[in-house]
């Protein structure tokens, strides 16, 4: 048996409740710069762009073709022009703006903070290991609670590789002077945090609240709640 279990949590989606928090700082910025008064008729006509516009600049980004400073006012940017809107400033503040208060949301996925509780309490090393940007990634745990639990935060611009990169799970391991037999990863993205991490020889356990994982994984369990971790969890 390993003398050290190191659990290593991926973060938005997973601990982290990105869904609510992110709704909660567009309405606030869709308010506050007057869109309606822009001409966007509602607050779900500008989500509805926006989501779809995000998720392609992403794809963008996780295949390189994007620079993180580009995505940042690039999908508000599309969002706008899409909404009949072209306002590079407007789309840069817009892009500013949702990094700079969106880590400040506190909203947690239901059981984060207990769980996280009893496997410290077990006496295993917890780490965040997430592709999101360092300077807001850091700010999500410690202004959420999950900072309490956590020896340390890995993203992927501090590493230089994006999980599902064996280099990512690879450079994490080093930075904790594991083996991959001692880690677990835990996270949503079944690519990223399952395949990737397996292919780097740790143990991974799928977290699929709609219980979407592929039959044919290689994580060791799947689980729809995080108080399930417990029982599947060392």
């Amino acid at each position: 048996m390993s003398d050290r279990t190191l659990l290593f949590f991926d973060l938005d989606r997973t601990l982290w409740d990105f869904e609510r928090n992110s709704l909660e700082t567009l309405k606030g910025l869709y308010a506050e710069l007057d869109l309606a008064g822009r001409g966007v008729p509602d607050f779900d006509t500008f989500n509805g762009v926006y989501q779809r516009e995000n998720a392609t600049c992403w794809k963008a980004y996780q295949a390189g073709t994007m620079t993180k400073p580009v995505l940042r006012g690039e999908r508000f940017r599309r969002t706008l022009s899409v909404l009949g809107i072209e306002d590079l400033a407007l789309a840069e503040t817009m892009g500013s703006e949702y990094v700079a208060r969106g880590p400040h949301q506190r909203h947690l996925l239901d059981g984060a903070l207990e769980v996280l509780a009893e496997l410290k309490g077990r006496g295993h090393e917890l780490h965040i290991l997430t592709n999101g940007f360092k300077e807001v990634q850091h700010i999500k745990v410690e202004n959420s609670g999950i900072g309490a639990y956590i020896e340390a935060v890995w993203t992927s611009d501090e590493l230089g590789h994006l999980k599902p990169a064996r280099a990512c799970y690879d450079g994490a391991l080093a930075g904790v002077g594991g083996r991959p037999e001692q880690a677990w990863m835990v996270g949503d993205d079944h690519e990223a945090d399952v395949v990737g991490s397996v292919a780097a020889g740790w143990n991974a356990v799928h977290f699929s609240p709609a219980g979407a994982t592929p039959p044919d994984s290689p994580a060791l369990a799947s689980v729809r709640h995080l108080r399930e971790l417990l029982a599947v969890l060392p």
